[in-house]
């Protein structure tokens, strides 16, 4: 699989990050985050897992090594640990760091904030759980075309411990058909899996994967006997439109089965980092399911 694109050299230049990203679907920087600031999350996270029993008694926490206790997200025995998780501060305000949002306001040329459900991947190894499938982001996230993800590995993710991998180039496609798939989202993007442009790395932690909604990527299987801690945080121009969530914009991620805000927030020195800023214009969901969806057009002319 080829090697990403490492894009740090011209992180201040707006035109070369917009151009690159219309032509490759993604924006890779190696060492974007304080990796002390990224390990201090990892640290608590850790500890959280390990006093869920879901790492391995006679080890050290921060190594990840897995229990047999270790399940599969979303299902029976995963909600306990992942609302300690949603319940961390640090995790949070990873996701309103200057560098991100700062990254985001200069690729859409205008203010830019972070969806509040900031998402904490937790990937036992294979074949007990299913990696996410390849997919776009768009028909889950819907509203604006131009909503951004980051994808920040919480820990080392060389390639066999199932880190990310996307498909250069493949917002070109336009909004792909779907099909029903095991993994998280439970949707299979039909696009090649074999395709030569589809790209990795070996991720330490404090690089950042930065890729639009229309850009083909997923999951690898982990195959260690470790787990694999990323967080996955999106952000869109405050002057645009964010789709309207039936169980309330502006929840946690997996909410109801994790509490609501003003419940994981207790305790906290400030709500900032999980707050839709006033003004935002909302819009209502349509069937992720769909098999016809309109490519709408982006700013970065794909």
């Amino acid at each position: 699989m080829k090697e990403l694109t490492d894009s740090y050299d011209v992180l201040s230049d707006a035109e070369v990050l917009r151009s690159r990203l219309g032509s490759e679907g993604y924006l890779f920087f190696r060492g974007l985050l304080p990796s002390e600031v990224v390990g201090d999350v990892h640290e608590q996270l850790a500890r959280i897992l390990y006093d869920s029993d879901w790492l391995a008694r006679d080890a050290d926490p921060r190594e990840l090594l897995a229990s047999g206790r270790a399940v599969e997200e979303g299902s029976a025995g995963f909600f306990g640990a992942y609302t300690a998780i949603q319940s961390t501060q640090a995790f949070h305000q990873l996701a309103v760091r200057p560098e991100l949002i700062g990254l985001a306001s200069r690729l859409l040329g205008e203010e830019a904030f972070a969806h509040p459900a900031h998402i904490c991947r937790i990937a036992p190894p294979s074949p007990g759980a299913k990696p996410t499938p390849i997919h776009q982001d768009y028909r889950f996230i819907q509203g604006c075309v131009d909503t951004l993800t980051t994808w920040l590995p919480l820990s080392a993710a060389p390639p066999e411990i199932g880190g990310l991998r996307v498909y250069a180039g493949s917002p070109r496609l336009g909004v792909l058909p779907v099909k029903a798939s095991d993994g998280p989202g439970m949707m299979r993007a039909e696009a090649d899996e074999n395709h030569p442009e589809w790209r990795t790395t070996s991720y330490q932690p404090g690089d950042v994967l930065l890729f639009g909604s229309l850009t083909v990527h997923g999951a690898m299987p982990n195959r260690t006997k470790r787990l694999r801690l990323s967080a996955d945080f999106r952000y869109q121009a405050l002057s645009s439109p964010m789709a309207r969530d039936a169980l309330g914009t502006g929840k946690p991620h997996y909410h109801p089965d994790v509490p609501d805000f003003p419940t994981l927030t207790r305790g906290w020195t400030s709500t900032e980092s999980v707050e839709v800023p006033t003004g935002v214009h909302f819009v209502d969901r349509w069937d992720p399911r769909v098999d016809d969806v309109p490519t709408p057009s982006s700013r970065f002319a794909y």
